[in-house]
């Protein structure tokens, strides 16, 4: 089993390029559909969905950590998908998304800005100059974005497997690579990497459900899943007692993870910090 992420900016050919690799080895290609079934799952606007995951942070976001509780919730999707079988995402944020995932074949497609700019001029009918400023600014935002997530440049070549110019490769040809590296045996399906997928999903399903409730919705709380087992480890801030806060703390993140299937054990550690009283 093989997921393909593939990140690229602005009319850089992502969207041909992940319609190539479907015809050629099956895989269904997915991206806006995932933004549709966390929605309808989740019972959140698609369209507030699609603004969290395309828009820079503003100050509010940057303090509440609001993009975040989205983001576990499409990451929850993603995993669930992948124990279905192989698909090819080119939405937003893959591969970091699936970060730690099984079989996951990270692709970086880059084309220079003035290959990107004749493409929006072509499909928006836009002039040079509104073009050029129309690619800048979604960088921007894709720039900021990552940053403030994941503390990473979506621009670096190390957070992928392959990085393709299109310019001097045709989609044709980039299709073939990652179609020959796709089928070596690190991508393909054992034992061991399906129980890893299940414990992803897992620890996936736990996070989302834990960013979603109001009771523990806002703390920062690391998930980790092996063979139905979780262990939760974390800080929170408190300005009450900290036994106090600690043990309700506790009571509540239990009630969120026991409603999760599939769960034979829990295990918390949780730190309490006081928050600083003059």
């Amino acid at each position: 089993m093989a997921v393909i992420t593939i990140s690229r900016g602005t009319m850089s050919g992502g969207e041909e390029l992940a319609n190539c690799l479907s015809e050629r080895i099956g895989y269904p290609a997915i991206s806006r559909e995932i933004i549709a079934e966390t929605a309808s799952k989740n019972g959140i606007s698609e369209t507030l969905l699609l603004q969290q995951l395309t828009k820079a942070p503003g100050i509010i976001e940057r303090l509440t950590g609001e993009k975040r509780i989205y983001l576990s919730a499409i990451q929850t999707i993603l995993a669930e998908r992948a124990l279905q079988g192989n698909f090819i995402y080119h939405g937003n944020g893959g591969h970091f998304l699936l970060k730690g995932h099984p079989g996951v074949l990270k692709v970086r497609i880059v084309a220079p800005i003035n290959y990107r700019i004749k493409k929006v001029i072509e499909k928006k009918k836009l002039t040079f100059k509104e073009a050029k400023k129309y690619i800048k600014n979604i960088d921007r935002q894709r720039t900021e974005w990552t940053k403030f997530l994941y503390g990473a440049d979506w621009h670096d070549p190390s957070l992928y497997d392959l990085v393709i110019n299109i310019e001097d490769l045709s989609i044709t040809m980039a299709c073939e690579v990652i179609t020959h590296t796709v089928n070596l045996p690190e991508f393909q399906n054992t034992p061991e990497r399906k129980k890893e997928r299940e414990d992803f999903y897992l620890a996936s399903l736990v996070k989302s459900k834990l960013t979603l409730s109001e009771k523990t919705r806002g703390m920062d709380i690391n998930v980790e899943a092996s063979d139905g087992r979780i262990v939760l480890s974390g800080k929170f801030y408190t300005s009450g007692p900290f036994p106090r806060g600690i043990h309700r703390t506790q009571n509540d993140i239990l009630e969120v993870v026991q409603t999760v299937p599939g769960i034979k054990d829990i295990k918390i550690g949780i730190e309490a910090l006081g928050i600083p009283v003059e």
